[in-house]
């Protein structure tokens, strides 16, 4: 058993010095973070039933499991219209750097904001943006008047979504597993603990799922677009490492292994040319991207006895009302990174598949661990990383019902449609230049981790 690290919580100043009992006011904290509770200004009151109990894993109908995993969006940014989920878009204001106030705002029909600049992910800009708990700073890390991450997309710019909000279940307490930016919640994804705050490039140790997998006898690939994220741990798991091509023909035949992980393209990010959602993609080939994954699973032999989840790596600095918890760290994560605990902002997370609940919007809060201890769960390993209290996804599936194996296509324009970004052109000087460094940046984060797959020997997708 993984010692733990005892995250105190930050708490209210109205509790403070009020007589109430120092572990009283933990719990109140905590359930605040995680929205469990009627809070202040009207917050939707939360309440979940108790647990069913699970089956057998050996019987539960899942056999396949197929993590997606796109970029950096906000639920709140991207699902705040889905009825029955704790989502807010409009009527909503932020002050900007320049202490301005900024309403909320649908951005279509630009899917892609060119001249904007990509909004602050990091490890401190989180903590702004969360500010506490108050949820108010997302546009205090944006050049003044650069009002991007205030801004929402609703069901009609995003058709797969709105799909899935009609059959499938979305789940509206799911946060990722560190609030920094790729690298660390890439790592939390495939490992359940994480070595770094930033995205920097040293070869990662950790022990992952996929040696849990390999450990039980369970079989496992990752498919990749374009970037593979296992470069990260060296050759470790190149032999289990495949192009996205190769997913698609394994779908069709039947052969795909208990567990897969797909990484969509990430490379034309800074262009707009990519299919993952992370700024300055057109997030209609985000979708055009997911159905096609959704298409080629309810076309497989397989698909009676698959889940799809679609998640995302971190919330991208797009805006959120649901102040994120705190999840046990290790002291060694702790002592090596300064990870406080504090889970990322709520992105969105899609089960899909015939155990999934149809039309459902699942209250229970999940992580990254928790998928993880799923599949610890269905194929028999011991959880990873410090957090096995995080609560099983397994919990957000039917296993009352006869498997329902219907799948209902969805009206979703393939695309292509982002342009590369050409207009670049930010409201001032020194506006563009940050636009520009921060695009710079970026680019040059995505070629390391290319030019680290090169060297390693991975394939190019």
């Amino acid at each position: 058993m993984t010692d733990l690290v005892d995250i105190e919580l930050p708490l209210d100043a109205s509790l403070a010095d009020s007589g109430v009992d120092p572990e009283r006011r933990r719990v109140l904290a905590g359930l605040a973070a995680s929205g469990l509770a009627l809070g202040a200004g009207g917050a939707v009151a939360r309440s979940l039933s108790a647990p069913a109990a699970l089956p057998d894993p050996r019987f539960s109908g899942i056999d396949h499991v197929v993590v997606v995993m796109m970029e950096n969006r906000s639920f709140d940014h991207m699902l705040g219209w889905v009825p029955g989920a704790d989502g807010r878009q409009a009527g909503l204001s932020f002050i900007d750097s320049a202490g301005v106030t900024r309403a909320t705002h649908d951005l279509a029909p630009d899917y892609q904001n060119c001249s904007s600049a990509d909004p602050d992910h990091s490890y401190d800009g989180g903590r702004t943006h969360a500010d506490g708990n108050a949820m108010d700073g997302f546009l205090r890390t944006q050049p003044a008047g650069d009002t991007f991450p205030a801004g929402y997309f609703t069901a009609a710019s995003l058709p797969f979504y709105a799909g899935c909000a009609r059959s499938w279940t979305v789940c509206d307490r799911y946060f990722t597993g560190i609030l920094s930016c790729t690298l660390p919640n890439r790592i939390y994804m495939h490992a359940g603990q994480t070595d770094r705050i930033t995205n920097s490039f040293a070869l990662c140790t950790l022990p992952t799922v996929w040696d849990s997998l390999k450990s039980a006898g369970a079989s496992h690939r990752y498919y990749f677009s374009d970037l593979p994220i296992t470069a990260i741990w060296g050759r470790a798991h190149l032999d289990i490492t495949r192009p996205f091509a190769q997913f698609q023909a394994d779908a069709a035949a039947g052969r795909l292994p208990a567990v897969s992980f797909i990484d969509p393209p990430m490379l034309g990010e800074s262009r707009g040319v990519s299919s993952d959602d992370h700024p300055f993609a057109d997030v209609r080939d985000g979708q055009a991207f997911l159905d096609g994954v959704y298409d080629a699973l309810r076309a497989s032999p397989q698909w009676p006895r698959t889940l799809m989840i679609v998640n995302y790596d971190e919330w991208g600095g797009f805006f959120d009302h649901v102040p994120p918890p705190y999840a046990p760290v290790s002291p060694q994560e702790a002592a090596s990174t300064g990870n406080d605990g504090r889970l990322g902002i709520r992105v969105p997370c899609i089960a899909i598949g015939p155990r999934a609940r149809r039309g459902h919007v699942e209250p229970q809060q999940f992580d990254p661990n928790s998928i993880l201890n799923m599949l610890a769960w269905r194929f028999g390993f011991e959880p990873l990383g410090a957090r096995a209290s995080s609560a099983n996804f397994a919990l957000a599936l039917d296993f009352s019902r006869p498997l329902d194996t219907s799948a209902p296509d969805f009206d979703v324009p393939a695309g292509p449609f982002g342009d590369a970004c050409k207009a670049m052109v930010a409201a001032t000087p020194a506006a563009q230049a940050e636009v520009q460094r921060r695009r710079d940046e970026h680019v040059g984060e995505l070629r390391t981790l290319r030019a680290m797959a090169d060297r390693y020997g991975f394939p190019a997708g």
